[in-house]
């Protein structure tokens, strides 16, 4: 590679091209940015998208604690054994898991709906209207 001899005008030009150039490629970099931070960022990490879906919604309402202990009283006293109910959070304890863990409190809300079909299925009880 040889240099070029170039004057002072010649480099001034140069200089002014590239920062040119230089200032069009941080324009196009920071419209990208800006379209990105607007839009959909098109990955799958995109945490505004993620929010937005049916399916975080969807899990928010799974794991929502208050919901779990409302739909394991309200299926206790639909059974008419609301009056155990802290038998049966006692027993969860035992076990080693949580009351306030929305995960465990579904399962053994879905264990002991089971064990109670199960039984009125054996002694043939008819459920109430």
């Amino acid at each position: 590679m040889t240099l070029v001899p170039m004057n002072v005008e010649q480099l001034r030009r140069q200089a002014i091209k590239n920062s040119q150039l230089k200032e069009e490629q941080q324009k196009n970099y920071q419209a990208k940015l800006d379209q990105m931070s607007k839009h959909n960022v098109g990955g799958y990490l995109d945490i505004r998208q993620i929010k937005k879906s049916n399916q975080f919604k969807e899990q928010k309402v799974y794991f929502d604690t208050e919901k779990v202990n409302s739909e394991f009283e309200d299926m206790m006293t639909y059974n008419k054994l609301i009056s155990k109910k802290q038998n049966f959070l006692d027993h969860l304890k035992s076990l080693g898991h949580s009351t306030t863990d929305a995960h465990s409190m579904r399962l053994w809300t879905r264990i002991v709906d089971e064990i109670i079909g199960d039984v009125k299925l054996a002694y043939d009880i008819k459920d109430r209207d």
